[in-house]
C-alpha cells in the first residue's frame, strides 16, 4: 500500500519547482525507476538516473538507452550523463528531454579510474574552462535546468569547486550539487561541509550539498544555518527508504520521524522487489535484488543463517519464504545493519 505523500519546503531549480529540498543521489545499479519511484514517494525534491555515457546515448547503444526511463508518474526525475564532448553532451541532453527528464545533470566527480582515464567525471573539473564550455553547450540545448555534480578538487591542493561553481553560473547551471571529499579520497574520511559551505558563498544559485548525509537533525541544522539549499541522499538511504521521509519530516517541521517499524520495512522490501519483477522480468529481477533483501535480513536474529539463502534467490515463492523467515526472526537487538556501498555513487 503506497504511502501518502511526504513535504518540504521546496527548492526551485529554475523554472522547476522541487517539492522538498531531499535529493537523491544517482547510483550505479542503484537508481533504477522502481527504485526512484519509492525514493519520490518518501518526499524526495528531486530523483536522478544513473550515471549514463553521453556518448553511448547518441551511438543509441541499447543498454545506456534503457537506462533513461521515466515513467510519468515519477517525478520530478532528472538524468545524469558523464561525458567532455561539448557537441556529444549537447546531443545526449537532448535525447534525455526528449525521453521525459524535467533536468540533466552533468557528473563532473566521479572518482572512477575507468572515468577519469579518458578525461570524464572529476578529471574534466580540473579545467574550469573546458567544463564551462561543455555546460555552456548543454545549456543552449536543452530547455530544462542543466545542473552539475562536482567534488571539492582533484585532491587538497587543488580544491576549485567555488572557482567551478561560479564559472558553471556564468554559462547558465541552475544548481550545483558539492561532495564535500576530493577525487582522491574517493570515499574514504569524512565530508568537509565547511568546504561545502565555500561554495555556497561563491554563487546565487542552489548549492545542494553530498557526503555522509544520514543524520536528518544534522541536514536542517545544515540547511537553517545556510550552509547549503539541499541535501542529496546516496549510500545512507540504501536498505532504508525511510531515511528520506525521516529528513523530510525534521526539515518540514523541525521535529524527528521515528524509526521505520521492522515489519514496515519489511514490507517494503517486498514490494520493491515485486516492483522490480514488474520492470525487469522475475529472473533479472530477482538476481538485481538480492542486495536489498540481504540488507534487510542483516538486520534480523540469526542473519547468518539465512545469508545464504539470498545467494539462490530465484522466484517469488523464495523470496516469500526468505521475508517471512526474516519477519518471523525480529528485529536485532543491535537495531538495523548500515550497508556499505562504494561503487557507484554518481
Amino acid at each position: 500500500m503506497a504511502l501518502a505523500p511526504a513535504a518540504a519546503r521546496p527548492l526551485r531549480l529554475g523554472d522547476l519547482d522541487l517539492p522538498s529540498p531531499i535529493l537523491v543521489a544517482p547510483m550505479a545499479g542503484i537508481s533504477d525507476p522502481p527504485f526512484r519511484e519509492i525514493a519520490a514517494e518518501m518526499g524526495a525534491g528531486l530523483v536522478t538516473t544513473e550515471m549514463v555515457a553521453a556518448e553511448a546515448v547518441v551511438r543509441s547503444v541499447e543498454a545506456s538507452v534503457k537506462l533513461l526511463d521515466f515513467p510519468p508518474e515519477v517525478g520530478p526525475v532528472a538524468a545524469q550523463l558523464v561525458g567532455s564532448d561539448a557537441a556529444v553532451m549537447a546531443e545526449a541532453a537532448q535525447v534525455c528531454v526528449a525521453r521525459g527528464a524535467m533536468a540533466v545533470d552533468v557528473n563532473l566527480g566521479c572518482p572512477v579510474r575507468k572515468v577519469v582515464g579518458i578525461g570524464n567525471g572529476a578529471a574534466l573539473a580540473r579545467d574550469l574552462h573546458r567544463t564551462a564550455e561543455v555546460l555552456g553547450a548543454m545549456v543552449d540545448a536543452v530547455p530544462v535546468p542543466v545542473t552539475a555534480k562536482m567534488r571539492l578538487g582533484w585532491d587538497h591542493q587543488s580544491i576549485n569547486a567555488p572557482e567551478l561553481a561560479r564559472a558553471l553560473q556564468d554559462v547558465g547551471v541552475r544548481m550545483v550539487t558539492v561532495h564535500g571529499r576530493t577525487r582522491n579520497q574517493a570515499y574514504e574520511g569524512w565530508a568537509d561541509w565547511e568546504q561545502i559551505a565555500r561554495v555556497k558563498e561563491a554563487v546565487d544559485i542552489p548549492v545542494i550539498g553530498s557526503g555522509d548525509v544520514r543524520d536528518p537533525a544534522e541536514v536542517e541544522a545544515r540547511i537553517e544555518a545556510g550552509m547549503v539549499d539541499g541535501v542529496i541522499v546516496a549510500r545512507g538511504m540504501l536498505g532504508n527508504f525511510w531515511l528520506v521521509r525521516q529528513m523530510v519530516h525534521r526539515v518540514r517541521t523541525g521535529e524527528s520521524l521515528a524509526d521505520q517499524p521492522f515489519e514496515e520495512r519489511i514490507a517494503l522490501t517486498r514490494r520493491h522487489l515485486l516492483a522490480l519483477i514488474e520492470h525487469y522480468g522475475e529472473g533479472r529481477a530477482l538476481r538485481i535484488g538480492r542486495k536489498y533483501v540481504a540488507w534487510t535480513i542483516k538486520g534480523c536474529n540469526g542473519a547468518a543463517r539465512l545469508r545464504a539463502m539470498v545467494q539462490d534467490l530465484d522466484s517469488r515463492e523464495r523470496l516469500e519464504e526468505l521475508l517471512g523467515l526474516a519477519l518471523s526472526s525480529g528485529q536485532r537487538p543491535e537495531g538495523w545493519f548500515q550497508p556499505v556501498f562504494t561503487s557507484g555513487e554518481g
